[in-house]
C-alpha cells in the first residue's frame, strides 16, 4: 500500500464533501490551529471505515503508518480519518501500541481528539491488555493534563459495562479532585455522571469521602443523576 497516494486520495475524498463555511465554524468551534477542509464527521466516519476495510484486507500491515501519516498533515479531518481508522481497527493494537497512542494525545490539544482517542480506542483495550492497563497510573500523575484526563475517560466505558470495577476509576480520581484544571473537573464528574446512571451507589460513596475536595463542577455532574436523597444530602437542594 502506498501510504503517501492513501493520504491523498483521503484529502481529496473529503475535500469533495467539504463547505468553506463549516470548516470556519469547526475551526472557531474548537480554537484550533490546524488546517480546516470542513467536511462533517457522518463523511469522516464513512472514509474511515472504507479506508480501514482495506487496510483489514492488507493484513493491517500499513495500519501504523497510514496513521502517523494522516497525523503529519495537520489537517484536522485526515487527523479525524486517523481516529477513526484506529476505532475500527482497535482489535489488533496493543500495548506495544502506546507510544503511538500517547503521541497522538500529547499532540492532540483538545477535547475533540482525546476524548475520542480515549473512549474508543483505549478504553476495549485496556478491557483485554494487562499492559495498557498498567500504563494508567503513570498517565494519571503526567505533567499534561490531557493525558491525565485521557487516563479517566478511558476506563469510563468499561466501569459503566461492569468490566472493570468502579475502584479502577476512584484511585486514579481522588488525587485529581484538587486540581483546578476545568477538563479534569468536567472529566471526572462525567465519569461519575455515567457510572451512576446504572450503579449509583459507588458513585454516592465516593463523592461523600471526599466532599471536602470535590469541585462544585464536578459534584454537579457527578451527583446529577443519583437517587434524590443522595443528591439533597450532597447539593444540599
Amino acid at each position: 500500500m502506498n501510504v503517501a497516494a492513501v493520504v491523498r486520495e483521503v484529502r481529496d475524498e473529503l475535500a469533495r464533501k467539504a463547505s468553506a463555511k463549516r470548516a470556519a465554524g469547526a475551526k472557531a468551534y474548537l480554537k484550533s490551529d490546524l488546517e480546516f477542509l470542513g467536511a462533517d464527521q457522518p463523511a469522516i466516519r464513512r472514509v474511515g471505515k472504507a479506508l480501514a476495510g482495506r487496510i483489514r484486507e492488507a493484513g493491517d500491515e500499513p495500519l501504523r503508518a497510514v496513521v502517523s501519516a494522516l497525523w503529519r498533515t495537520r489537517i484536522h479531518e485526515l487527523r479525524s480519518v486517523a481516529i477513526a481508522l484506529l476505532e475500527q481497527r482497535e482489535s489488533v493494537l496493543d500495548a506495544h501500541d502506546l507510544p503511538l497512542l500517547e503521541r497522538l494525545l500529547r499532540d492532540s490539544r483538545t477535547w475533540a481528539y482525546v476524548d475520542w482517542i480515549s473512549t474508543k480506542v483505549l478504553a476495549p483495550m485496556l478491557v483485554r491488555d494487562e499492559g495498557v492497563r498498567a500504563v494508567l497510573p503513570r498517565w494519571a500523575t503526567d505533567d499534561d493534563f490531557w493525558i491525565r484526563r485521557a487516563a479517566l475517560l478511558s476506563l469510563m466505558p468499561p466501569v459503566v459495562r461492569g468490566e472493570a470495577p468502579f475502584s479502577a476509576f476512584a484511585v486514579l480520581a481522588a488525587p485529581m479532585l484538587g486540581e483546578q484544571e476545568f477538563f479534569i473537573r468536567k472529566a471526572i464528574g462525567w465519569v461519575l455522571r455515567a457510572v451512576s446512571k446504572k450503579n449509583p451507589a459507588p458513585v454516592a460513596a465516593f463523592l461523600r469521602a471526599h466532599r471536602a475536595d470535590v469541585s462544585g463542577l464536578t459534584m454537579r455532574e457527578g451527583a446529577k443523576y443519583l437517587p434524590v436523597k443522595d443528591r439533597r444530602a450532597l447539593l444540599g437542594k
